[in-house]
């Protein structure tokens, strides 16, 4: 009798945006928060590199990355949606999080320390502005390799994970998928792209105004952003170009950058986060 073990997590919906109706820079100024601490975001951002490098003991699996966007992407035709379009840095947040959840034996979207699939993609896709969605997959087959399809069905078919696979709003994907003896890790990163940086924000920058340089240049071109901390609705901080660069205190940020959604509106995305040392 068979004894095939699979298990599935998904993340959905996508996190919420505001939308702003733009009266001047003195409007969209709130008053300055309190920055997330700096240390615990670089030592998850090294465990992630760590976990890209040696993949947990075991061994990503390309070929089965893959497959699985083309499984995708012909399951969104029969559907009539657009198909995906593959992410380097979307699959960097993929196959660190295999090599995590492979690391800590922590089966979930969430780490223990409350790092999700948005502060990932925050970290490791520094050119991507947008909103974030995730699949997990956990599977080891009784007598026989596990296969991408059987992935693809297991997210296919439970409500949630189909959800991510057919949402209207993703345009681009990312997969990463470790094999570690009989048994598979999968990770699916999701995003609706709004905007795309030129080059990717650094890590770490000195001044908040190395950040600002970087969005000019973005497509479609942003001239206005806010800070919050990491995840939080709450907008601490609005720059608008060509206005003097306030100076933010030490620690962990998210580039929240201002999409023009019409005459003075503007909706509010999520960016990279940064470090301002």
């Amino acid at each position: 009798m068979s004894t095939n073990f699979a298990r599935l997590l998904i993340l959905n919906p996508l996190p919420r945006r505001a939308v702003l109706t733009a009266l001047g820079a003195t409007a969209l100024a709130p008053t300055l928060g309190v920055a997330a601490p700096a240390s615990s975001w670089l030592a998850y951002d090294r465990r992630l590199q760590r976990g890209l490098a040696e993949a947990a003991g075991g061994r990503f699996e390309p070929g089965f990355e893959r497959d699985l966007i083309e499984l995708n992407n012909g399951f969104r035709d029969s559907q009539g949606r657009r198909p995906l379009t593959w992410d380097a840095g979307l699959a960097r947040a993929a196959r660190a999080h295999a090599a995590d959840v492979a690391a800590t034996g922590r089966f979930d979207h969430m780490t223990a320390e409350g790092f999700g699939p948005a502060a990932r993609v925050g970290l490791l896709a520094r050119d991507l502005v947008g909103a974030a969605g995730e699949n997990i997959a956990m599977r080891r087959n009784a007598s026989s390799a596990v296969r991408p399809g059987q992935i693809h069905d297991q997210w296919r078919t439970s409500p949630g994970h189909r959800a991510n696979l057919l949402a209207p709003g993703f345009s681009h994907v990312g997969y990463g998928v470790i094999r570690r003896g009989a048994q598979i890790i999968a990770v699916g990163a999701y995003y609706e792209l709004a905007a795309r940086l030129a080059a990717p924000t650094p890590l770490r920058v000195g001044s908040v105004a190395e950040i600002a340089a970087t969005l000019s240049r973005a497509t479609p071109r942003i001239l206005q952003f806010s800070v919050s901390e990491p995840g939080d609705d709450i907008l601490t901080q609005t720059y608008v170009e060509g206005s003097q660069v306030v100076s933010l205190p030490h620690g962990t940020w998210q580039l929240r950058p201002h999409l023009s959604t019409g005459a003075r509106r503007y909706q509010v995305a999520w960016g990279p986060v940064f470090v301002v040392d």
